[in-house]
């Protein structure tokens, strides 16, 4: 079931309420013509003007969605649900989406007990200037109409999200939870390129060579491939 509302200042809130009111069920959707408090990782504001995609999803509290890998889970399927519009989306680890070279989606995942719901927001449209992005951001914004208009401006949040959703809901949850690693790689942003990973102010610089079963990053540092399940990363200059 799809939700649409015209304004709200979280999709996430507006969907937590929904949950307590048993109107929210795993796969139902809300999507938001606008937000006028969106939120992003780290509790950043997630710049939320009409037009874009702005969208909430129950996930079920199953595996692959029940552990660390579930970020990138869920964006193995946005990517495949926007490549079945045409468009070729690579995922920044751990829950951003990039086209072109730019930061086009991004994912927020929040549970609550047993229950998890993905926030998730799409420029179809628009993107934020660089003066609008937080300070040292890792990569540009885009949108979907600025890689190709064409394309771009026959799609709605609804269709985008009402397709998200009736993936999700026809995943065998069984297999993909094994295959979601390999869709995973084969958009892995960066692979085999040096990167410098803040991990909580601490900086580590490596190759990335792949990700674990985990979600993991795995870097090629001086000291061995390790193993890192958070941190924010960022291409180093040749």
């Amino acid at each position: 079931m799809l939700t649409v509302l015209e304004s709200t200042d979280s999709v996430l809130n507006a969907a937590w309420k929904m949950v307590a009111d048993s109107r929210f069920s795993v796969f139902d959707a809300l999507i938001s013509y606008e937000q006028t408090a969106g939120r992003g990782q780290y509790g950043r504001s997630w710049i939320s003007p009409q037009g874009n995609v702005y969208a909430a999803i129950r996930l079920p509290n199953t595996a692959p969605f029940n552990n660390t890998e579930a970020a990138l889970v869920l964006s193995c399927c946005i990517a495949a649900t926007l490549a079945d519009f045409g468009f070729d989306i690579k995922i920044k680890w751990l829950n951003d989406l990039v086209i072109e070279g730019g930061k086009v989606a991004g994912i927020l995942l929040e549970q609550k007990g047993e229950k998890l719901i993905a926030g998730i927001g799409i420029n179809l449209v628009s993107s934020p200037d660089s003066l609008s992005l937080r300070e040292n951001a890792a990569l540009p914004a885009t949108s979907l109409y600025g890689v190709d208009p064409v394309v771009a401006r026959n799609l709605t949040p609804e269709i985008i999200v009402e397709n998200l959703a009736d993936r999700l809901a026809k995943l065998d949850l069984g297999s993909f939870s094994t295959s979601w690693r390999n869709e995973a790689f084969s958009r892995l942003l960066w692979l085999n390129e040096k990167v410098c990973l803040d991990v909580d102010g601490s900086l580590v610089t490596g190759v990335l060579v792949g990700i674990d079963e985990r979600g993991g990053l795995l870097l090629a540092t001086g000291e061995g491939i390790q193993t890192f399940m958070r941190g924010a990363i960022r291409k180093l200059s040749d």
